[in-house]
Formats: C-alpha cells, sequence, structure tokens
C-alpha cells in the first residue's frame, strides 16, 4: 500500500477546478459554498486542509479511531465484526461501493454493532489519476449505497491506496466528503505476521490516533491479532471510538 501526494507547481493546473461549478454527476451538484476561485492560485498557498488528508487530532486524552477498509470477501469481515461485537469497541469501517452491495447483510452488522459506515470509494484506483466528474461518480455511487444500507450518509472518504492530491481533495469535499487517511498503518494488508501487526499498532498508537486495518479476505492475520492490540490498547488506558466521536476531542490534523 503506497501514500501518494502529488502537487504541481504551475498555478495553471489547479484552474482545472473551475470546472466543478458547471459539474452534475447524477443527481449530485457540486454545491457553491465549496466553490474555490483558483486564478493566481498555487500550491503553497493552499491550507493543509486543502492540501492533505485528515490523518489524526490533536488531543492529550488517550482516544483513538480504530479503522478497517474493506473491498472483498466473506470470512474475514465476519471474523472482525464478531471480536468487535465480543469486545464493545467502536470502530469505523471504510466500505468499498461493490462489496457493500453485495454483501448488505454484512453491513448492516457492522451498523448494528455501533461502528460508523465510510466510504471507501467504488473502483479501486488511484483518485489522483481520475477527472473530477470520475472521482464525484466515485463517491456518489458508493454514498448511495451506504445511504441505502444504513440510512445514513457518509461524510468520510479513504482513498483507495491512501492516494490523494489537492485536486481530489477538493473534489470530493464538493460533495460533503472529508479524505481520510491515518496516522498508525498496522501493515496487517501485507501480512507480515501477527506480532509485527500487533507491535506495530500498540507501539505507534498515539493520543488522538486513526489506526489503518483492514477486513479483507486477503488480510489472513487480522482476526489473529486484534485479540492482542485490543488488550494492550485498554491496558494501556486507551479509549477507542468512532472516527466522528474522535473528532469531538480536538483539531483535526491535516498532513502529509
Amino acid at each position: 500500500m503506497s501514500f501518494v501526494t502529488k502537487f504541481g507547481s504551475r498555478s495553471i493546473w489547479l484552474t482545472v477546478m473551475t470546472l466543478i461549478t458547471t459539474t452534475t454527476v447524477g443527481s449530485a451538484k457540486f454545491p457553491a459554498q465549496h466553490m474555490i476561485s483558483w486564478k493566481n492560485a498555487s500550491v503553497t498557498t493552499l491550507s493543509a486542509q486543502d492540501r492533505y488528508s485528515l490523518r489524526d487530532v490533536e488531543t492529550t486524552k488517550k482516544v483513538a479511531a480504530l479503522t478497517f477498509d474493506i473491498s472483498w470477501g466473506t470470512v474475514m469481515p465476519p471474523k472482525v465484526l464478531a471480536l468487535l461485537k465480543k469486545n464493545h469497541v467502536a470502530a469505523t469501517i471504510f466500505v468499498s461501493g461493490p462489496w457493500a452491495k453485495e454483501h448488505t447483510q454484512i453491513v448492516k452488522g457492522y451498523a448494528q454493532a455501533g461502528a460508523e459506515i465510510e466510504s471507501h470509494g467504488w473502483a479501486h484506483v488511484n483518485y489522483s489519476q481520475l477527472s473530477n466528474r470520475r472521482i464525484v461518480d466515485n463517491l456518489m455511487k458508493t454514498n448511495n449505497v451506504i445511504q441505502e444500507i444504513t440510512g445514513t450518509k457518509p461524510t468520510f472518504v479513504r482513498p483507495p491506496n491512501g492516494d490523494f492530491n489537492s485536486r481530489s481533495i477538493l473534489a470530493a469535499r464538493s460533495v460533503g466528503y472529508t479524505t481520510v487517511t491515518w496516522g498508525t498503518d498496522s501493515l496487517d494488508w501485507m501480512n507480515p505476521g501477527v506480532s509485527t501487526i500487533v507491535q506495530r499498532v500498540t507501539k505507534r498508537i498515539h493520543p488522538g490516533d486513526i489506526v489503518l486495518m483492514h477486513a479483507s479476505d486477503t488480510c489472513k492475520q487480522t482476526d489473529i491479532a486484534l485479540p492482542a492490540i485490543l488488550q494492550s490498547l485498554k491496558e494501556k488506558g486507551y479509549q477507542l471510538v468512532t472516527l466522528k466521536q474522535l473528532l469531538t476531542y480536538g483539531k483535526p490534523i491535516y498532513r502529509g
């Protein structure tokens, strides 16, 4: 998994965002309040929120958001759900649209267990390589699926592969989405060994952290590592909350 940010140096590059003012995808229109004038702008003049993803929250309290990406499979998702329920842990689940559409009962199970259901987009492609229209189309297709299943509109998107740039961040925000990546990567997607996953989370976690894990079938060790992670964080005095809850504890940090 790669973390990619790409910033152009020419101000003309940013003028592509003016296309948003006239873009409509399905029934989704870009709200006027999100329109930004890009004339004479440069990447270096953008705020951190416009350049980077949400990575963590500034707080001294021992709170963190445990997050899971799901794009495929029917074996690991229920295993992770069972562990979260058993340990009464609040989590945030980023689901891809096609997977959620095919496995509505699993998604409902997470929602009923108190998990926050957010968007992992539709196609598993890098957003920095997509046009504004395709980014919005990806988001709105998944948005419709999640809303139909849970009755709640998602407001966060974790872009596939953690890939984003300023343009994709602003395109997502134009339809109500904040781009989220992570502060701590468990590396469970690499299947590096249970002890490695446990140590990466328990040693790197910090107050206000957003922890990246996965519940897709390609991740073979997540369910084995999760109990030890939960026990260790409990002993350290951490409270695990949903992403929306985390934002109530302090200032959101947008960084590269």
